[in-house]
């Protein structure tokens, strides 16, 4: 016989799907355009994130916000480069149904007109409908100034 005119004739069953490990929830929004935001004395603003990134299990609904819609352990990730009218201390946080998620909560000493990039990563559980956003303050009233391009992001991923 020769070698190479052999067939081979069988079927291979096919086994159970296995499990799905992959990413089962996850979003983000960015702001890629300069601007101001004018804080009052003490007074939370929301951060700009007028662009979203591709998502599932997460919604765009709340204005600059993303909207978690099963409950987990979630890693967020987030950014911004912000300067200010005023030397002063400002702070940045990102907020889970409007409250600032204490991991997250960073407070800079900045110069007039000196570009500064906050960012961070933290691992939180979230409850299902929470609204993920970043807002910043300071203790004086002062103008913020967002930095040129991309100058704001925030993710977050369901990890379990």
């Amino acid at each position: 016989m020769n070698p190479s005119s052999y067939q081979l004739n069988f079927t291979i069953p096919q086994g159970p799907t296995g499990p799905n490990f992959g990413l089962n929830a996850y979003g983000g929004r960015y702001h890629n355009t300069g601007g101001n935001i004018s804080l009052g004395i003490g007074t939370p603003s929301q951060i700009p994130l007028s662009l979203t990134m591709p998502n599932q299990n997460t919604t765009y609904v709340a204005t600059n916000s993303i909207t978690v819609t099963e409950a987990g352990v979630y890693e967020i990730n987030y950014s911004s480069t912000l300067s200010v009218a005023l030397g002063t201390t400002l702070t940045l946080a990102v907020r889970s149904n409007g409250t600032n998620i204490p991991t997250t909560v960073i407070s800079k000493a900045l110069s007039v007109g000196t570009g500064s990039l906050y960012s961070g990563s933290v691992i939180t559980n979230l409850t299902a409908g929470s609204v993920i956003d970043m807002a910043i303050s300071a203790l004086i009233a002062v103008g913020v100034t967002l930095g040129s391009g991309v100058n704001s992001i925030l993710t977050v991923k369901r990890i379990n």
